[in-house]
Order: structure tokens, then C-alpha cells, then sequence
């Protein structure tokens, strides 16, 4: 895939996440209205499993593995240290009086969800191959599934 469909399929993705789910933080609830149609607005998509670190390349593309967070928390998130996020934590807390505060658990939560399905549907053993390479068709075909599923549990958790 050349890099600009890929850059293009990636921003439909963001697109279609921040139609779908609520444009709050995933670790901190704030609101994130205020990134839309600025040059920040790109920033406020994680991948909860990095696509950089090239641990997980095929979930690249799968929605569930993108969290929505403000641009400081998805840097603390990629970059910060655990005590830099302890601090930033206590600082929403502080300014919220007490009401938010940021939850990095949640994250690292889901992180630990999200390192189970990629076992579970990209093995690194098929048949007698070790360090199989799953081919893009069958990559698409997984993680097209996949968001389907993801898709319909955000769709049944909005009419609840």
C-alpha cells in the first residue's frame, strides 16, 4: 500500500472512530471537541499497541487499538515515564478538585486485552512454520472481522 492511501485509510479510520465513540479521553474523560479541524486533531489517536515498535503491525488498522486521548496524554502514553503520568494524574485530579483524575490502568488494561487477541489471531507458529507472515488478504480478512465485532459492541453500549 503506497503512503498516501495508507495515511488516507488511517485518517477514515480516526474519521469513523470519532463519529462512533464518545470524543472524550479514554484515560481522563476530558473532552476533546476542542481538537477538531486544528493541526492537534491527529494527535488525539493512540494505538494502544504501538504500530511503530513493529510488535504488532496487524493490528494496526484494528479500531479497537486506538484509543482516543488529549495530544499530552497520547506523548505521556508513547513517551513519558510512569512517574511523569503519576504527576500528570495528580495534576487533573488537583485541578478537578478532586472530580477526574487520569486513569492509566484502563489503558494498560486494555493493552493486555488487545496482546491476548493478537496471540490468539496472529500466532507466530502456523502449521510447521515458525515465524509465519501472514499475506494482507489474510490480514484484512482477520482484522476486518475483528472491527466488525468491535463495531457492533459499541453500537449495542450506545443504546444502553
Amino acid at each position: 500500500m503506497e503512503l498516501h492511501t495508507a495515511k488516507l485509510t488511517q485518517i477514515m479510520l480516526f474519521r469513523y472512530l470519532w463519529n462512533n465513540t464518545p470524543k472524550k479521553s479514554f484515560v481522563s474523560g476530558l473532552w476533546l471537541r476542542e481538537y477538531e479541524g486544528t493541526e492537534l486533531w491527529l494527535s488525539i489517536f493512540a494505538h494502544v499497541l504501538a504500530k511503530g515498535e513493529n510488535k504488532y503491525p496487524y493490528f494496526k488498522w484494528y479500531a479497537k487499538n486506538i484509543a482516543l486521548l488529549t495530544p499530552f496524554e497520547h506523548h505521556l502514553h508513547d513517551n513519558g515515564t510512569e512517574e511523569q503520568r503519576i504527576n500528570y494524574s495528580l495534576d487533573i485530579e488537583e485541578k478537578s478538585g478532586g472530580k477526574n483524575t487520569a486513569d492509566w490502568g484502563k489503558l494498560k488494561r486494555l493493552e493486555e486485552e488487545l496482546k491476548q487477541e493478537y496471540k490468539k489471531y496472529f500466532p507466530t507458529t502456523k502449521g510447521l512454520i515458525i515465524g509465519y507472515k501472514y499475506d494482507p488478504d489474510e490480514v484484512k480478512e482477520i482484522v476486518g472481522r475483528l472491527n466488525v465485532e468491535f463495531w457492533n459492541e459499541i453500537k449495542e453500549k450506545t443504546r444502553m
